[in-house]
């Protein structure tokens, strides 16, 4: 599920017919987890659950934590990161082009 630009993902608890939601692109740790019975439940309380977080984060005037930027900090190692720019370079494209491509090219498969 979407709303507001934070995704969810949801699982179903047999062993207590619920269903539990959690925030999946705001960082390390979810922003808000929620539970309802049925599906237009757990839409609404995911929905009043990023709505409360914002709020919360308004009258306490921080910044809330934003749903992923776009940017990446990766630690490839000296010999991978010497290799990927050498294929990036013969391909005529900058590192960072390179890497989106080949990560485009991984998640459309």
């Amino acid at each position: 599920m979407e709303y507001k630009g934070y995704t969810a993902t949801v699982e179903f608890d047999e062993s207590v017919g619920r269903l539990h939601g959690r925030v999946v692109n705001s960082g390390s740790y979810p922003i808000a987890t929620f539970e309802a019975t049925d599906v237009k439940g757990i839409q609404h309380e995911f929905h009043r659950s990023i709505d409360e977080y914002l709020e919360s984060c308004k009258e306490d005037g921080i910044e809330p934590r934003k749903p992923f930027s776009g940017k990446l900090n990766v630690r490839l190692g000296p010999t991978l990161h010497q290799r990927v720019a050498r294929s990036a370079a013969e391909s005529g494209l900058s590192l960072n082009s390179w890497i989106v491509q080949a990560l485009e090219k991984s998640v459309s498969q």
